[in-house]
């Protein structure tokens, strides 16, 4: 795969999975009890993952 795609990749993964991570779906949707712990918890792994792409596309656009 080329290194723009590779890039443009990267910060459409990211982007999205800071804005899911950020969201309050929480207040819109309401659940059960083990679900939203879950949902939660998913939430703390996406952020770092969403900031670790972004960081991934910035370094192949530097380093280009």
């Amino acid at each position: 795969m080329c290194c723009r795609c590779f890039r443009m990749v990267l910060v459409v993964l990211g982007s999205a999975l800071l804005f899911v991570s950020v969201f309050p779906i929480l207040a819109f949707v309401h659940v059960g009890e083990p679900l939203e712990t879950g949902l939660m918890a998913a939430k703390l792994v996406m952020l770092p993952v969403g900031a670790v792409c972004l960081l991934g596309a910035a370094g192949l656009q530097a380093r280009r």
